[in-house]
């Protein structure tokens, strides 16, 4: 794979589609109860290793280490990088999503502990994983969107598209590109019937021996987007043209920058969720995490 420059100052944050019972068996193979090599035949030795290395993490995990725990939430996503697409998402992971774009992503998101304890893993090493990507956690893996409810995150994505682009526009992200393949990524995703987990370090950008083997990788790229979805998300990515003079005299320029209730755009922070009639019954019991 060639080197990618742009990476350099950026989380390297990945999505990863997963389904239940991978998980399961992965979490299964950490334990002890699963050869290794079941879990991937055609690369017996390296998935040999990456277990090894999950195993002597959950041991510490068992303790309540964060990092022995870590351990076994980045091996994860290493298996999923070998079997699934690869969605590279720098600066716009769902733990980074939620902080800095639209925090109302909250309500879909579920922490790594639900994912790891449903698939038997047990419960003082999945609690030992923190909620959501720690900046200062090294490899790991984080929060993840259940399979019933990555539709929602696909129509919360199509719903507020250019919305959206403007804001990862002001967080000085490129808004068409990541915008496009987080929108690729949740229709490959809900139309497989399969979950969303994020990582961060899964693989080193230039660096082939760093990769799980035959991972597919799919990096942001404005030319791989429709034409039509392109410049949409170009155009609403472009800042709001100046008041002209007539507008200026009128007090109207300053009437724009304000909403309803007298506060800059900017300050606002929307927190609810997309108007689907199907979006309460959708949450996990529990509500948000």
């Amino acid at each position: 794979m060639p080197s990618h420059g742009w990476l350099t100052m950026s989380e390297l944050t990945t999505l990863h589609p997963y389904n239940a019972e991978t998980v399961t068996r992965y979490v299964a193979a950490v334990r002890g109860d699963v050869a290794p090599g079941a879990l991937l035949p055609a690369a017996p030795e390296w998935i040999e290793r990456e277990i090894d290395r999950a195993r002597r993490g959950y041991e510490r995990g068992l303790a309540g280490n964060d990092a022995g725990a870590n351990a076994v939430s980045y091996g994860l996503a290493r298996l999923l990088a070998a079997t699934e697409p690869v969605f590279l998402t720098p600066g716009a992971g769902f733990t980074q999503f939620e902080a800095r774009i639209d925090r109302g992503i909250g309500m879909l998101l579920r922490p790594p502990s639900r994912l790891f304890g449903d698939a038997g893993l047990e419960t003082a090493a999945a609690r030992a994983m923190p909620i959501r990507l720690d900046a200062s956690g090294g490899s790991m893996g984080g929060a993840f969107i259940p399979p019933h409810l990555v539709p929602l995150w696909r129509d919360l994505l199509e719903q507020r598209l250019d919305r959206l682009a403007r804001r990862m526009t002001e967080a000085d992200l490129d808004a068409p590109a990541l915008l496009g393949l987080l929108l690729e990524t949740a229709r490959y995703a809900a139309g497989h019937g399969l979950g969303l987990y994020e990582a961060v370090d899964v693989f080193v950008p230039g660096v082939p021996e760093s990769e799980p083997p035959g991972m597919r990788l799919a990096v942001p790229n404005r030319k791989r987007l429709e034409r039509g979805l392109r410049q949409r998300l170009e155009t609403a990515s472009r800042p709001p043209k100046p008041p002209g003079l007539l507008a200026r005299l009128l007090g109207r320029g300053a009437a724009a920058s304000e909403d309803l209730n007298g506060r800059h755009p900017r300050q606002v922070h929307d927190v609810t969720p997309p108007p689907d009639p199907g979006w309460r019954e959708g949450r996990d019991e529990g509500g948000t995490v």
